[in-house]
């Protein structure tokens, strides 16, 4: 083995993914969910906030020169005056981390933000394809009369490992819910379900114009979470005046249903809904490019690579076999799944954290540690009562 390949090699054994800490709140402050967020996890969000070199070396700097300092305005304007709730909690997030409250808002922006920069500021050390964002996540999609199933990747930088929680929360007469968290975002930017039977996960998207000023993705997956159905999230998803935009894999899990909407700037989204017709799966994948909303976006080759991979890959018909394709490490650029043994090999992209299958057949989603392919089940949730269920509830994953 070559010295450098054993080097990172080396390196890369030290990065290991542990099961998420849970985190409940009960009450009826936004602030006060912020502030305890923050106060329980303070290190962790500190160490986020100094570790992400995009933030310290390109998004903070701009923010206090004459030019960024106004742009910084429009968007606290624009989201103070939308979603006064969630401003909050990041005030009280900010509060209880001890977190500058403009770090804590700007990195709850950082795609929209940094995609306003002029790309002559910080050229020398944040050429353009240095501002692109690590591409995270993957989904599959399987839907028949008898199965409706959402797996999904969360992938994400190593700043982020072991940086995230379960959050668990009931704020005022609003719905409970369950959320994914990056800790110092508000919740969520990865997957969340509620007690109004809405569930989802999201992908990272990126069309090429921006909507300088506009709603923040982070703001639209908070508001997400407090969906009465599948209507209200729809509209919630696809509002008026995003920034830039998301993918979602939208779920009504009393209805047994399955939506892949895609939302762009400028008001552009298109809504799929999964049929279940006919006897035979359908199977769907979904990386980090727009797939069925026709925009000009980047060529990103995280995305191509893996849309590539599971072109050459028999399509799954079961939750086993959707594992399998999301376990996936034959690309070794670009591969599905990321760990120790992909960066080892080659791996240029981030890391996966977890893993997680919602099965509205049964009512529930389980959440995988390690590599998928190996079935090794973390948390098992109830996503009727928002419930963790004991320990192989799923004996068939």
């Amino acid at each position: 083995m070559r010295l450098e390949v054993l080097v990172v090699a080396l390196w890369c054994a030290f990065v290991v993914v542990y099961a998420d800490e849970i985190f409940e709140f009960y009450g009826d402050s936004h602030y006060e969910f912020g502030r305890q967020m923050g106060l329980r996890f303070r290190d962790k969000i500190q160490d986020r906030m100094r570790l992400n070199t995009k933030l310290q070396n390109l998004l903070l700097p701009f923010a206090k020169t004459s030019t960024g300092r106004k742009l910084l305005g429009r968007y606290l304007l624009t989201h103070r005056a939308t979603f006064p709730q969630y401003f909050e909690e990041l005030e009280g997030v900010a509060e209880g981390s001890d977190v500058p409250f403009e770090t804590i808002f700007i990195e709850n922006i950082v795609e929209e933000f940094s995609n306003s920069i002029p790309p002559s500021f910080q050229n020398k050390l944040f050429p353009t394809e240095a501002r692109h964002p690590i591409l995270r996540c993957s989904d599959i999609v399987l839907t028949s009369p008898e199965i409706h199933v959402v797996a999904h990747n969360e992938d994400s930088g190593e700043v982020d490992v072991n940086r995230t929680a379960i959050v668990i929360a009931k704020i005022g007469n609003e719905p409970k819910f369950v959320a994914y968290t990056y800790l110092g975002d508000l919740p969520s930017g990865a997957f969340g379900f509620n007690e109004n039977g809405v569930a989802f996960t999201l992908n990272f998207v990126q069309p090429s114009e921006i909507f300088v000023g506009g709603l923040g993705r982070g703001f639209i997956s908070r508001n997400l979470l407090t969906a009465k159905n599948a209507n209200d999230a729809t509209s919630i998803i696809t509002r008026e005046g995003q920034a830039a935009g998301h993918n979602f894999q939208l779920m009504d899990v009393r209805a047994k249903r399955v939506w892949n909407i895609e939302v762009a700037s400028f008001n552009r989204h298109l809504i799929y809904k999964f049929k279940d017709e006919g006897s035979a799966v359908s199977a769907f994948f979904h990386a980090n490019q727009y797939q069925r909303l026709q925009i000009a976006q980047p060529p990103y080759q995280s995305s191509l690579h893996r849309l590539h991979r599971y072109s050459e890959l028999t399509p799954p018909k079961t939750i086993e076999e959707a594992l399998v394709v999301l376990g996936d490490q034959e690309d070794r650029s670009w591969p599905v799944f990321h760990d120790s043994l992909s960066h080892a090999k080659g791996d240029l992209s981030g890391w996966t954290l977890t893993t997680i299958v919602f099965d509205l057949d049964k009512g529930n989603a389980v959440s995988f540690l390690g590599n998928p392919a190996y079935h090794r089940q973390n948390l098992v949730w109830d996503l009727f009562n928002l419930t963790v269920l004991p320990p192989g509830t799923s004996e068939s994953l």
